[in-house]
């Protein structure tokens, strides 16, 4: 495929900034400051315009802050400002470059993949692999801190066989750069550019290691394959690697049987959602940070309400319980 060029210059255009205003908009959570942003609509707009118009764009400080569900994380969030510039490298550089290089079964972060199609691939390839085979093995993956461990210069590099504007890639390297390691969780560049800096690995798998039944969402993949010792080798190849990438492994890697449940995606192999997380112990936790202030009342009816659904009797039990 040949290398892009010219992207620069579409996001000086004057109504793929509007877009990307209007997108960063609709998905911003804290309403207070959306009205105020819109409340200002032109002003915004032309101030954007000319930043990326006199190439001056310097990315502004993150706001970082932890979340505890599902599990602890660190997040990041930018101004509205920065936000609609991310949008509109993503949409107008990243896109155009990285995307027609993706396999399919890459599912993480694009229009019409995400977790529903993980899912699809997911019970296509257990009910395929039941036809096929008596008995059939499933190599999980999952890969230790994915996004603070992502290289920079590694993925500058990867970019740069795909990108050759020499102001996109700038403006590209400045976010980048912006984050002290690896890439900040919460922007729409960094989901993007997860979800390319695997792509060596998905062909490889897919071209060298012919893997012919094989799903990934970000940092979590599965490798189905009828050998369970074609597997293991497959497994010592992939974190050789892996360490090419500056990546590795973790401790949740491990190679199923057809026989074994196994989840991906939150799903369990039957279809049923994973109650590994037990309903009990989610409860507990979320009415621990709601005591000591770390989550709202809103945050905690609405996960009760979500495990109710899921099991009503368990759900009942476990609130009687925290009332004792």
């Amino acid at each position: 495929m040949k290398k892009k060029n010219n992207l620069y210059e579409n996001i000086c255009v004057i109504k793929n900034i509007e877009e990307a205003f209007n997108e960063v908009c609709r998905n911003t959570k804290n309403k207070r400051k959306v009205e105020l942003f819109r409340e200002y609509k032109c002003l915004y707009i032309s101030r954007i315009y000319n930043i990326l118009k006199a190439r001056k764009y310097v990315p502004g400080k993150y706001n970082v802050f932890t979340i505890y569900e599902p599990k602890q994380r660190t997040i990041i969030s930018q101004n509205m400002q920065d936000k609609v510039i991310n949008h509109l490298v993503t949409r107008q550089i990243l896109y155009p470059a990285i995307l027609p290089c993706l396999i399919n079964e890459n599912v993480a972060s694009r229009e019409n993949m995400g977790t529903r199609k993980g899912l699809e691939y997911y019970y296509k390839y257990i009910r395929n692999c039941t036809i096929k085979y008596d008995k059939f093995y499933v190599l999980k993956c999952d890969i230790s801190k994915y996004f603070a461990n992502i290289d920079h210069e590694i993925l500058k590099v990867k970019i740069r066989k795909k990108i050759k504007d020499k102001e996109a890639l700038k403006i590209i390297d400045d976010i980048i750069d912006s984050y002290e390691i690896g890439l900040g969780i919460g922007n729409m560049t960094s989901q993007c550019l997860a979800i390319f800096y695997l792509n060596d690995m998905d062909h490889y798998i897919k071209e060298v290691l012919k893997i012919k039944y094989y799903v990934r969402y970000q940092d979590d993949f599965l490798l189905f394959h009828e050998s369970k010792q074609y597997l293991q080798e497959c497994l010592e190849k992939l974190r050789k690697f892996l360490k090419n990438e500056k990546l590795e492994l973790n401790k949740k890697t491990r190679i199923y049987s057809s026989k074994e449940k196994f989840i991906f995606l939150g799903r369990k192999n039957n279809r049923n959602y994973a109650n590994y997380r037990r309903i009990k112990g989610k409860i507990k936790k979320k009415y621990y940070l709601f005591k000591k202030g770390k989550t709202n009342l809103y945050s905690l009816m609405s996960s009760i309400n979500s495990f109710y659904t899921l099991d009503k009797k368990y759900t009942d039990n476990c609130l009687k319980n925290l009332q004792t």
